[in-house]
């Protein structure tokens, strides 16, 4: 459906214009991105996968994007943050890439470039949230008059949707694993919870610092959205308050999983020492009772014939009798 511009870099750059708020021009080439940007009833999004230094040396030269900026952009593994400058905002943000392990989860940096009629959007590799985003926004109809401020909403809500499939799967992996602890312990367990304790730190540290982004689109003040679309960033400012509330739960469910495992195991340690303790005691027993039939000294009644007898019947009475009373006592 969108046009893309194959650079010679391997970078893909696409871009779609709004015309007016009404019409939609895809394919839009790069010469002439400029011309759509000096109207301000147009509204342009360029997406760039695998910027170069081509692709860079455009955006400053287009745009006009600060030099620290674009830095950022090549180096990559930013933190998630807003940036306000001279007529537009650098924003870094994070997307989960879907249909990975759980265990192993991907996220991509996604970095935005918004200004008054235009967004910039660098990415590595294919974003399944971008697109899905570009797919919402065509169908927008009415809401394109919105301008800037719907197609950021766009973009952003796509990217948090994005994370729902993931931490539902995580919150019923920690509860299945949880049950299985209750009926047996599998070796893996462990693994599998640290892996998901692992994984919940990631997406938190991802998803937290998005807090102070959203605070900065929801300015009263804010001169680049229209107030008309402040209601559906409080919207996508939810979904991301949810979705740190449920990770801290799930944080909480992994680390009381894992006291859960170690309690259990401890448990059954102590169980496996008392009876092993207990069949220490009875081979002890018994074999110092029968050991002194095999030395060369004198033991009582070893003449009687019916001594050894009475020995055997009587070790067996005692080591039945240590059992029954472990057995009472709820120690084996």
């Amino acid at each position: 459906m969108i046009e893309a511009n194959e650079r010679a870099t391997g970078a893909c750059v696409k871009t779609v214009a709004c015309v007016g708020g009404v019409s939609l021009e895809r394919g839009v080439a790069i010469e002439e991105v400029h011309d759509y940007i000096r109207e301000a009833a147009n509204l342009v999004w360029m997406d760039v996968q695998d910027p170069g230094p081509a692709e860079l040396s455009m955006l400053l030269e287009e745009f006009g994007f600060h030099p620290l900026a674009l830095e950022d952009v090549a180096k990559g593994q930013q933190r998630p943050k807003v940036e306000e400058y001279k007529g537009y905002m650098f924003v870094v943000t994070y997307a989960v890439l879907p249909g990975v392990d759980m265990h192993d989860v991907q996220t991509v940096e996604v970095d935005l470039f918004i200004g008054r009629n235009y967004v910039v959007s660098l990415h590595r590799g294919r974003v399944p949230a971008l697109e899905e985003a570009m797919k919402r926004w065509t169908r927008g109809g009415p809401m394109l008059r919105e301008g800037v401020g719907f197609l950021v909403y766009t973009v952003m809500d796509a990217v948090i949707d994005a994370y729902f499939p993931l931490i539902h799967a995580i919150e019923d992996e920690v509860e299945e694993t949880e049950m299985s602890m209750l009926t047996h312990l599998r070796p893996g367990s462990v693994q599998e919870l640290l892996q998901l304790k692992r994984t919940l730190f990631t997406l938190r540290r991802v998803l937290y610092p998005l807090r102070d982004t959203f605070h900065v689109f929801l300015k009263r003040d804010q001169p680049m959205f229209s107030a008309d679309t402040v209601v559906y960033f409080q919207s996508v400012y939810d979904h991301v308050l949810r979705i740190l509330d449920v990770l801290e739960n799930e944080r909480e469910m992994v680390s009381g999983a894992l006291e859960a495992y170690l309690t259990i195991l401890s448990n059954r340690l102590n169980t496996t020492m008392r009876t092993l303790t207990l069949i220490t005691v009875c081979v002890a027993l018994a074999g110092s009772l029968f050991g002194a039939w095999g030395m060369n000294v004198r033991v009582p009644f070893a003449e009687d014939p019916w001594a050894f007898t009475a020995i055997v019947i009587g070790t067996v009475a005692l080591i039945g009798l240590a059992v029954l009373i472990s057995w009472k006592k709820e120690w084996i």
